[in-house]
């Protein structure tokens, strides 16, 4: 006869699994035209100022007639601006979110799948043992690993007009190592979770990895054109320079995004089906168990 203290587990279980509709949420690639926007009317926007007169620099600086009553047109421009950016703040905000909330409920099942595996296991023999004390120092080291970034803090950076495209690259880079390291940490834990269901005689779960890529070359290669082009201020002037960095970082940007729109969406389809497996498996040491007894 199933315990209580089982069935509870089994349901906390469950509803965690259950959280994965809420957590795990493909992002539309259609919400990628929103960076993009933002990326466009600023490069609009600069060109339509500097060509009003900002481009007079005196000794003294910009004439301050230019900042301060700027024409209608780019007064209008700037608003569009402000508004696309805080609309590509948003996209940022949500693929930081769900990095944090996929990472959250996948450290609460692995925690109540380990404390069901206890309860089952009882006094087991070390071939029991032995995995599930893998799985749980695996656990350990998944949770000691992960920090939960502010989705919120990094949505702000990125909405600064120019200089948030540079903050958007460095979230997007965080974001896609920490979910590398995420993936190989829980695989760790997911094949010893698996070895132990099937010590108990279960048929334990499909560990299949999809593993996530943190694209270092990518940030690599943002940092080194950028160096170069700050370098080449020399030949292109101060602000040539600024000019192909932004068209730069903002494209290398923009790529970046709609990687991290699609990358996790085979790691998410595996976990739809391993979840599955897991709970299937605790289920099944329930049928074991009474067998047994």
């Amino acid at each position: 006869m199933t315990s209580p203290q089982a069935v509870n587990q089994e349901q906390s279980l469950s509803a965690l699994v259950q959280m994965r509709m809420k957590t795990d949420i493909e992002i539309p690639i259609v919400r990628l035209l929103l960076p993009l926007a933002s990326y466009l009317l600023w490069a609009v926007f600069a060109v339509a100022w500097w060509s009003t007169g900002a481009s007079e620099i005196v000794g003294n600086g910009i004439s301050a007639s230019i900042l301060i009553n700027p024409t209608p047109f780019v007064a209008g421009l700037g608003v569009l601006g402000l508004a696309a950016s805080a609309a590509a703040a948003y996209v940022v905000f949500t693929l930081v979110n769900r990095g944090n909330e996929h990472s959250s409920r996948t450290r609460a099942l692995l925690l109540e799948a380990l404390s069901a595996l206890e309860t089952r296991a009882g006094p087991s023999s070390s071939q029991t043992l032995l995995p599930l004390n893998s799985a749980e120092e695996g656990f350990y080291n998944l949770v000691r690993g992960e920090r939960e970034k502010s989705a919120v803090l990094w949505a702000l950076l990125s909405s600064i007009p120019f200089v948030g495209w540079a903050f958007l690259a460095v979230a997007q880079w965080r974001l896609s190592r920490d979910l590398a390291k995420h993936s190989r940490l829980e695989g760790l834990v997911f094949e010893d979770v698996d070895r132990t269901f099937r010590t108990v005689g279960t048929r334990g779960m499909s560990v299949k990895h999809a593993p996530m890529h943190s694209h270092d070359a990518l940030g690599v290669t943002i940092v080194v054109v950028s160096i170069i082009e700050l370098l080449s201020s020399a030949v292109l002037g101060f602000v040539g320079s600024l000019v192909l960095i932004y068209l730069t970082v903002g494209m290398f940007s923009l790529f970046w995004i709609d990687l991290s729109m699609m990358d996790p969406t085979g790691h998410f389809h595996y976990h739809s089906q391993v979840e599955a497996d897991m709970l299937r498996a605790l289920q099944d040491t329930a049928i074991v168990n009474s067998g047994v007894a």
